[in-house]
């Protein structure tokens, strides 16, 4: 790419310098290489144009910056657009024209995104859809696979990732769009064909401070992004508010007012089984997916495939043809009959989510292995201790990731939410916390272990170490069986 192929997409920017070709884009001056270009970007923790010299050292041959920056940029030709942010969306379809080829699908919400998007990309690849998907867990496509360190990537990263993804024979891309990427404008310049909306409860309260302000991000979606069919969980009073000020969106939920909705549900510890009311039809649906929660996410995922016109004997054979979601609600197969399950849960509503369903298909005792995250919302800390002893009937408060946090100081604030002492337990090493659980077990108990589901590692300071959830039972099974 030529300097002189940008000019004529940026209304008012001028250059100083020769033409030049670059290779890559790059907001990242860590990232840049010989003959980059990079592009100064306000964020909203610093700003790019301090990182130009750092960019020009690693030989970046292109510089975009404001015009009121007031350094002269030598040995590299500068583009100077009065706001770096807007001229980002204007640049990126040139350098990515793939991208716009890819249908986007969007789910955003406090829980069920990463399950939703499986269960979506199952269906496809049922209808002969090629997939791409973007999310927590990792981004991939046919031939590619790489783990996420963010939901959602910043917007450069987003718009190379669709290219490649439509060289390689992506037709629709399922992407996690989170709240930090929409109030930080990660998703500037995509434009989506479906978004759903799953729920919102408390999470991110750090970031956002307050519930209103974590609901008017994730409404960013649908009322800059959005194109077509919105997808709307109208039994979450933030879906039904959502709802209000869309034009026809398709909703789902329990009630026989939603366009989608069960005749019925039933749950086992294998699985789940409901029988659908669509507007095209009616569907019945056995799932190895576990809890009532999954029931959503099998309504959410109806909804987007439905109304990307796939037919419906392709969407109950990709739904249940989906055995697992890495760490969501995951049984750790073992050989001693007991009913482990391992889930992402690290919010209160997901905490109570999971255990209501861990209760609905056991017949002993349910046990709890829990902590919350350092350096993130405290208020939640209290709430989900409360949850944790009033649906357990045991719980061992533990550490998650506690990153520059003290493990102890964040296991005392959940601790102020537990007013019966008699049913907790604490034990700040997560794998003493583990198997003290298994040794607490009967057969006809469930022990489910939240807070870090799929994740591999623990967050200690500022490193991490490798640490699965997973793993550990099956060590720790060992330890206490002696096979």
């Amino acid at each position: 790419m030529m300097v002189h192929d940008l000019m004529h997409v940026l209304p008012g920017a001028y250059t100083n310098g020769p033409d030049r070709a670059f290779s890559a884009l790059r907001a990242d001056s860590t990232r840049i290489c010989a003959g980059d270009a990079f592009i100064a970007l306000m964020g909203s923790v610093t700003d790019g144009h301090l990182y130009i010299p750092e960019a020009l050292h690693a030989g970046a041959g292109v510089i975009i910056c404001n015009t009121d920056y007031a350094p002269d940029i030598k040995n590299a030709t500068a583009i100077y657009v009065s706001d770096t942010k807007k001229a980002l969306t204007l640049i990126l379809p040139v350098l990515y024209p793939g991208a716009s080829l890819v249908k986007l699908v969007g789910i955003t919400g406090t829980n069920g995104k990463t399950t939703t998007t499986y269960l979506i990309e199952s269906v496809l690849h049922h209808a002969g859809v090629t997939p791409g998907v973007i999310g927590t867990i990792n981004t991939r496509y046919p031939g590619f696979e790489l783990s996420s360190p963010v939901t959602t990537p910043g917007p450069i990263d987003l718009f190379e990732l669709l290219g490649k993804m439509q060289l390689a024979g992506v037709k629709a891309c399922i992407m996690e769009v989170s709240s930090h990427a929409l109030d930080q404008d990660r998703i500037a310049g995509l434009i989506f064909d479906h978004a759903v909306f799953t729920n919102l409860s408390q999470d991110h309260l750090d970031y956002h401070k307050d519930m209103e302000s974590y609901f008017i991000a994730k409404k960013q979606l649908f009322d800059q992004y959005l194109k077509g069919q919105a997808i709307i969980n109208t039994d979450d009073p933030y879906g039904r508010k959502l709802s209000e000020g869309l034009s026809e969106p398709l909703t789902y939920g329990m009630p026989d007012t939603a366009d989608i909705h069960p005749r019925d549900v039933i749950s086992t510890p294998k699985g789940i089984a409901l029988t659908l009311m669509t507007t095209v039809g009616e569907l019945t649906i056995r799932s190895s997916l576990r809890g009532e929660m999954n029931a959503y996410n099998i309504m959410a995922s109806v909804g987007v495939c439905q109304a990307m016109g796939i037919d419906n004997a392709h969407i109950v054979s990709g739904i249940e043809d989906l055995r697992v979601v890495p760490g969501r609600m995951e049984a750790v197969e073992n050989g001693y009959g007991l009913n482990i399950i391992v889930d992402f849960a690290h919010t209160p509503d997901a905490l109570l989510t999971a255990l209501r369903s861990a209760r609905q298909f056991t017949k002993g005792k349910v046990l709890t292995v829990f902590g919350c995250g350092g350096d993130r919302d405290r208020t939640k800390r209290p709430i989900m201790g409360d949850i944790a002893t009033k649906l357990s009937d045991f719980t061992i408060v533990t550490s998650d990731n506690p990153r520059t946090e003290d493990p102890v100081a964040i296991i005392n604030d959940i601790l102020k939410g537990i007013n019966n002492s008699a049913k907790t337990a604490v034990e700040p090493n997560r794998a003493a916390a583990i198997k003290l659980a298994i040794e607490s077990m009967s057969a006809d108990d469930c022990l489910l272990i939240a807070g870090k589901g799929h994740e591999n590692y623990q967050i200690i300071g500022t490193k991490k170490r490798a640490f699965d959830d997973k793993t550990c039972v099956r060590q720790c099974l060992k330890e206490v069986y002696g096979k």
